[in-house]
C-alpha cells in the first residue's frame, strides 16, 4: 500500500477512535449525572464540570498524542535531514552534485542543481534554470548525446517509462577547462514527488574518464588487442585491434564470439602446447598466462601473437570466472629472431669457413678463439694457439735492430688505448729460416659490464705482396702501352689528346700559335693489298721513324690511326703555316728502302691552327682531319690548310648525306631513261642507260653529279645501286605485261664493289626483280676495272658467272689496262663524252683517240658506244668509223621511266627518229 494512503487510514483510525470515546464518554456521563443529581441546577453544574473535564482530558490526550507523534516526525526529520546532508557532503567530497528537472507549464525544461559541481559550473546553487543555458556548457562534441539525453527527460515528462541510462559528457567550468561529470537519472521520481519532477545526481568522473581515454589511447597506439573471457559461458568479448591483427573485422568473425572459434583460429600444433601448458596452471589457480603462439591470418598465412592475461574476477572458493587481457602481433619480431639466428648461424660456417684467421683474445693477452686458418697461418710448432699469449707467436712489426730484433704485436694499444689497427704488416719467421708477411686488423670489443678483449683478423699476404709487385710492374707497361702505340712507339691519339689542352693553355698565356696537322699516307690500302698487311707494318714503321727524326724537342707526333698521324708545334704568329707542312713533307722526299727495294711514298696533309680557326682541342683535331681529307680528295701529296669554306662545303656535304639516309629509307628514288641508238641500223632503239634522280624534297634541285660523289663518300651510293635494281626490274615487269623487251644498263660504283659480298646482294636483288641477263647489262668505271680488289673481283666475277654482260664506262678518261679487259670478258665499251664532243671539230687528237679505241674494240669483238652525242655531224661520223651505239641529247635527253615508255616504245615511236638520223 503506498505510505500516502497509509498516512490517511492511520489519521481516520485516531479520529473514529476519538469519536467513539466521545460520544461514550456523553452517553455514559449523561446516565451517571442524571443518577447523582438531585435537581437540575445540579444537574447543570454537573454537566458543566463534565464538559470541562472532558476538554482537560481530551486535551491531555491529544497532548499526548501529538507529543508522540511529533517526536516521531522529529526524529524522522532529524534522520532525513542527517542522510541528506551525508549525501549532500558525499556529493560534495566526491565533486559532484544533486538535482532535479521539471516541465513549467510553457513546456519549457528545467534545471536546479546543488553542490560542489554545479557551482564550478557556475550554476546558481539551488536556483532553477532553464537546460537552454546548460547546452552553453556543454562540450560541442557531446552536443549530441546530451540533447538525446534531454529527450529522453521530456519523454518520461509526457508519461512514458523509458529508461534513462547513466550519461557521461564534458561541462565547461568557472575556469574554461572542460571536465567530464557523469549524470545518474531516478526516473521512477518523477511519478513519486508532487507535480512530477525527475531527481539524480551528477558526479566529477574527469579524472577516471581521461584515465579511460588515456588507456585506450595507449592500447590504440600500442596496437594491441584486448579480449575478455568469460569462464562461465565460455564467450569472448574482443576490441577491434583484436581481430584486425588476423586480418578480420569484428563483424567478420562469430556472433557472439566463443573460446572454440579462437582455438579454431590457433595453430593445431600450437594449441596442443598450449593446452599442455595451461592445464597445471589451472590446477594450481595459478591465473598468470603469458604464451606466444599463431594465429591463421584472413589471408592464410600465420601471424605470430604474444597473449598476457590474468583472472580478473573470482569465485568464493577461489576459481576464475573471468580472464582478461591482450594480444600483441610479434610477427615482425619473431622474424628478426629468425633472422638473427641465421645470421649467427652464417657467421659461425663464416668463422669456420673464413679465409682469413680470426683470434680472440682476453684482457692478458692470451688467445681465447683461434679459427682454422689462424691455426694454420700462425701457429708454427703445431702445438695449438688458444692458451698461447700473443708474445708468444713471434710476429713482429717495424724496422729491426742491428741484431735483427723487431718489436711485437701492439697488443696494449688495442686494449688498453681502444686504438683499431688497420692492415698492420708483421712479420713471420718460419722454421725454415724463411719469412712471412702477415696483415693484422685488430680491435677492441667491450661487452656490456664487462672486461676489455681484442679481436683480430689475420692474412698470410706474402703472396699477395709478391703478386702486387709483378701487377706494379705489369701496369706500369700497361699505361705505357695504353699511352703509346704498339707498332711504332710514338703516343697515341689517346695520349696526344690529353696533352693538346695544356698546350692551348700555355700557347695562349705566351701569346703563341699551335699548329696541328694531320698526315695520312697516300695509296696505303693498294700497298697492303698488293704486298701484305706485314710489309705495310714495316712501311709505318719507317716513316714513324723519319718523322720522329725530325721532330724538334718541343713538338709532339703520335700515331693516330691506320696510316695516319698528327702532329703538333709551336710557332710565332708571323710564322708562314706551311713551314710545319713542309717540313714534313721532307720525310717523304727520299725512296723507302724495303728488302732491298725503293719504295716511293706521298702523303697528304691537313693543318689546323689555334686560335686562328679553332678554340679547342677537339676543335682543332676535327678541322685538321677534314683539311687533310680534303687534300686526299684533291688528289693527295699535298697540304691543305683548313679553311671556314672547306667546314661549310663539307656541312653541306653532311646535310645532303641526312637527306640521302631518309631518301634511302623511304624509296625517295625515280627511275630515268636515255635511250641507246644503234647507229649502223638507221637508229633503231638498242637499249636504255638507266640513271637516277633523288625526289626527296630537301634534295630538290641538286643532282646525281652532286649528291652521287657524296654517296660514294658515306657509302650510301651501295644502297643506291640496290635500289636502281629494283627500279629497273619494276619497268621490266611492265614492259613484260606489253608484250616487250628492251636490254637496260646499271651503273655500278667502284665503291660498291669495293664492298664484301657486294656481288650476292646483287644477284639477290636481281632475282628478286625476276631480272636476267638479257634484261640488264652492268656499267663499271674504268677505275674500277683498272684497280681491283679482292671483293671487287669477287662481284664482278659472281655477277659473270650468272651471265651478265660487263659495260667499261667512260672508257678513256683513265689508266687503261687491256689485260684487264680481257681478264673481265667485257662485251662493251663507253666512249666518253670529252671525245666524242670533239669530234669533227678540227680537234685531229679527239679524232684520232676515238678512231683507235673503235680500232682496238674491233680487235677484241667488243660492242662499242659512244656517249654525249650532242650534233648530226658527230653522228655521221661515228657511224662511218663503225661505232655500234650512240646516247647523247641528239636523240633524247634522260625521261621518267614512263615518259620514255610513252616516247620509244610505242609502235610507231621510233619514225621521227629514223627520220632524223637519215
Amino acid at each position: 500500500m503506498p505510505a500516502r494512503l497509509v498516512h490517511h487510514f492511520t489519521a481516520f483510525r485516531v479520529a473514529a477512535a476519538y469519536a467513539l470515546v466521545g460520544v461514550l464518554y456523553i452517553l455514559t456521563s449523561d446516565r451517571l449525572l442524571t443518577l447523582i443529581s438531585g435537581d437540575y441546577q445540579d444537574y447543570q453544574s454537573y454537566q458543566t464540570f463534565k464538559g470541562w473535564a472532558f476538554i482537560a482530558l481530551t486535551s491531555l490526550a491529544l497532548w499526548a498524542v501529538l507529543r508522540g507523534t511529533l517526536a516521531q516526525l522529529e526524529n524522522a526529520f532529524d534522520a532525513v535531514s542527517q542522510a541528506e546532508n551525508r549525501l549532500r557532503g558525499a556529493l560534495d567530497a566526491a565533486g559532484g552534485c544533486d538535482w532535479e528537472s521539471f516541465v513549467d507549464r510553457h513546456g519549457v525544461l528545467w534545471l536546479r542543481a546543488s553542490g560542489v559541481l554545479a557551482r564550478r559550473a557556475g550554476w546558481p546553487d539551488g536556483e532553477a534554470r532553464p537546460t537552454m543555458e546548460l547546452r552553453a556548457l556543454v562540450h560541442p562534441d557531446d552536443m549530441e548525446s546530451f540533447s538525446a539525453h534531454m529527450a529522453l527527460h521530456r519523454e518520461i515528462f509526457a508519461g512514458k517509462r523509458v529508461p534513462i541510462p547513466p550519461h557521461v559528457h564534458r561541462i565547461r567550468g568557472l575556469d574554461g577547462d572542460y571536465r567530464w561529470i557523469k549524470v545518474v537519472t531516478d526516473v521512477d521520481s518523477n511519478f513519486r514527488a508532487p507535480g512530477g519532477r525527475l531527481f539524480g545526481f551528477a558526479l566529477d568522473v574527469h579524472d577516471q574518464q581521461e584515465a579511460i581515454r588515456g588507456l585506450a589511447d595507449v592500447i590504440a597506439g600500442g596496437q594491441v588487442g584486448t579480449w575478455r573471457h568469460d569462464l562461465r559461458t565460455n564467450r569472448l568479448v574482443i576490441n577491434d585491434r583484436w581481430a584486425e591483427i588476423i586480418g578480420r573485422k569484428p563483424e567478420d568473425l562469430p556472433a557472439p564470439l566463443m573460446i572454440d572459434d579462437w582455438r579454431a583460429l590457433v595453430h593445431p600444433e600450437d594449441m596442443v602446447r598450449l593446452n599442455t601448458a595451461q592445464a597445471p596452471k589451472f590446477r594450481s589457480r595459478d591465473y598468470f598466462f603469458t604464451e606466444e603462439f599463431r594465429m591463421r591470418h584472413a589471408d592464410g598465412h600465420w601471424v605470430w601473437i604474444l597473449s598476457r592475461g590474468r583472472a580478473v574476477e573470482m569465485a568464493a572458493t577461489g576459481e576464475a570466472l573471468v580472464l582478461s587481457g591482450v594480444h600483441v602481433d610479434i610477427s615482425r619480431r619473431k622474424q628478426l629472431e629468425a633472422e638473427l639466428i641465421a645470421k649467427n648461424d652464417f657467421l659461425q660456417r663464416l668463422t669456420e669457413t673464413s679465409v682469413s684467421g680470426i683470434l680472440a683474445f682476453d684482457p692478458s693477452g692470451v688467445i681465447v678463439f683461434a679459427n682454422m686458418e689462424a691455426e694454420q697461418i700462425l701457429d708454427a710448432t703445431g702445438s695449438g694457439l688458444v692458451g698461447r699469449s700473443h708474445a708468444a707467436l713471434g710476429w713482429l712489426y717495424g724496422q729491426r735492430d742491428g741484431s735483427g730484433a723487431g718489436r711485437g704485436f701492439p697488443f696494449e694499444r688495442v686494449a688498453r688505448g681502444g686504438e683499431t689497427l688497420n692492415d698492420l704488416r708483421l712479420t713471420l719467421p718460419r722454421p725454415d729460416g724463411t719469412e712471412r708477411v702477415i696483415s693484422v686488423n685488430a680491435a677492441p670489443m667491450e661487452a656490456r659490464g664487462g672486461p676489455v678483449q681484442v679481436v683480430c683478423s689475420v692474412s698470410d699476404i706474402t703472396q699477395r705482396l709478391m703478386d702486387e709487385r709483378r701487377l706494379a710492374e705489369a701496369a706500369e707497361e700497361a699505361s705505357h702501352a695504353a699511352t703509346h702505340d704498339a707498332l711504332t712507339g710514338l703516343p697515341n691519339r689517346e695520349s696526344f689528346r690529353a696533352q693538346v689542352g695544356p698546350a692551348q693553355l700555355r700557347a695562349r698565356a705566351a701569346g703563341d700559335l699551335l699548329q696541328q696537322v694531320f698526315l695520312s699516307i697516300d695509296q696505303f690500302q693498294q700497298i697492303k693489298d698488293r704486298f701484305g698487311p706485314q710489309l705495310g707494318d714495316r712501311v709505318i714503321c719507317k716513316v714513324a721513324e723519319r718523322l720522329e727524326a725530325l721532330r724538334e724537342p718541343d713538338q709532339l707526333l703520335a700515331r693516330a690511326g691506320a696510316e695516319e698521324f698528327t702532329f703538333l708545334s709551336r710557332g710565332r704568329l708571323a710564322e708562314e703555316p706551311e713551314a710545319a707542312t713542309a717540313a714534313l713533307a721532307q720525310a717523304f722526299a727520299e725512296p723507302f728502302e724495303i728488302d732491298g727495294q725503293p719504295l716511293y711514298l706521298s702523303a697528304s696533309m691537313g693543318m689546323s691552327q689555334f686560335p686562328m680557326d679553332a678554340h679547342s682541342p677537339e676543335e682543332m683535331w676535327l678541322n685538321a682531319d677534314l683539311a687533310m681529307y680534303e687534300a686526299k680528295a684533291l688528289g693527295g701529296n699535298r697540304a691543305v690548310p683548313f679553311t671556314p669554306k672547306l667546314r661549310d662545303r663539307l656541312a653541306r656535304e653532311a646535310t645532303i648525306g641526312q637527306s640521302l639516309q631518309r631518301a634511302i629509307r623511304d624509296g625517295a628514288f625515280a627511275l630515268y631513261l636515255q635511250p641507246k641508238i644503234n647507229l649502223l641500223d638507221h637508229g633503231s632503239l638498242a637499249g636504255a642507260e638507266a640513271l637516277v634522280r633523288c625526289t626527296d624534297p630537301a634534295l630538290a634541285g641538286i643532282g646525281p653529279d652532286i649528291f652521287m660523289p657524296i654517296a660514294e663518300k658515306t657509302g650510301l651510293v651501295r644502297d643506291i645501286d640496290l635500289l636502281m635494281i629494283d627500279l629497273v626490274g619494276a619497268f621490266v615487269a611492265t614492259l613484260r605485261g606489253r608484250g616487250q623487251q628492251l636490254c637496260i644498263s646499271i651503273n655500278l660504283s667502284p665503291e660498291s664493289l669495293r664492298r664484301v659480298r657486294f656481288g650476292q646482294a646483287v644477284l639477290a636483288h636481281l632475282q628478286a626483280a625476276d631480272l636476267g641477263p638479257e634484261d640488264v647489262l652492268f656499267e663499271i668505271t674504268e677505275g674500277a676495272v683498272v684497280d681491283l680488289n679482292s671483293e671487287a673481283r669477287d662481284s664482278i666475277e659472281a655477277l659473270l658467272a650468272a651471265g651478265f654482260e660487263l659495260s667499261a664506262d667512260d672508257f678513256g678518261t683513265g689508266y687503261s689496262s687491256l689485260s684487264y679487259l680481257q681478264k673481265l670478258q667485257l662485251k662493251e665499251l663507253k666512249i666518253d663524252r670529252s671525245f666524242v664532243s670533239r669530234i669533227a671539230l678540227d680537234d685531229g687528237a679527239s679524232d684520232a683517240i676515238v678512231r683507235a679505241t673503235l680500232a682496238m674494240a674491233a680487235a677484241l669483238g667488243l660492242r662499242t658506244v659512244a656517249e654525249g652525242i650532242d650534233t648530226p655531224a658527230q653522228v655521221v661520223w661515228l657511224r662511218q668509223h663503225g661505232c655500234d651505239l650512240g646516247q647523247g641529247y641528239h636523240f633524247a635527253k634522260p625521261l621518267p621511266a614512263m615518259d620514255f615508255l610513252c616516247e620509244f616504245l610505242q609502235s610507231d615511236g621510233l619514225r621521227a627518229e629514223a627520220a632524223a638520223l637519215a
